[in-house]
């Protein structure tokens, strides 16, 4: 029985073995695509990059990496590539931005910079402008107090012991000697006569 079993799931990953890797290779060729197309007229990286990724979304990286290794693209081009990317697959923000960092790590400055802009709503309900969507019912979020402040009204009247302070009343009152430890003597248990 055991034998059996164990048959059947190596049969069952092989069988499934080319299922999942044809995900793979149609975005190894989408890549392949990409980075002939942008060899071809690397003025139209970021239309070519928008239509590749608005027709294969889950394919997203490989076309980013692909498109700043053609187009030796500079710090400037890799965040413009990355808000193409984006702006068209908004549910892949990480995972553009972090294709594009491991493709061009000098250009991280930049590409954070971009990432911020869509991460203020957590990726979604942006438009291209960088504002919120039409329609979008995200709420930018409220500042609030720091969460390791201490409760209470604040500065002018805080709760607790005051900052920069050492967070208390001492244990022993001031002025006693700290030599060595009180020792309590216990009575004795045997009868005295």
């Amino acid at each position: 029985m055991k034998n059996t079993l164990k048959f059947a799931l190596t049969a069952l990953l092989f069988a499934a073995a080319p299922l999942a890797q044809a995900d793979t290779i149609d975005c190894v060729k989408l890549s392949n695509t990409v980075k002939s197309a942008v060899a071809a007229d690397s003025s139209k990286v970021l239309e070519i990059v928008a239509a590749q990724i608005a027709a294969n979304e889950s394919c997203a990286c490989e076309v980013v990496k692909a498109a700043i290794v053609a187009s030796n693209a500079e710090k400037e081009m890799v965040a413009q590539i990355v808000d193409a990317a984006i702006n068209e697959a908004p549910s892949m923000l990480r995972i553009i931005a972090q294709c594009a960092i491991a493709i061009a790590p000098d250009a991280g400055a930049n590409v954070q910079a971009v990432l911020e802009k869509y991460d203020f709503a957590g990726g979604e309900g942006y438009s291209e402008k960088g504002g919120l969507a039409k329609g979008s019912d995200v709420v930018p979020p409220v500042a609030s107090a720091n969460p390791l402040d201490f409760p209470g009204g604040g500065t002018e009247n805080p709760v607790g012991p005051r900052p920069g302070s050492p967070g208390g009343f001492p244990l022993l009152p001031a002025g006693l000697p700290l030599t060595s430890a009180p020792v309590s003597t216990p009575q004795s248990v045997t009868p005295v006569n």
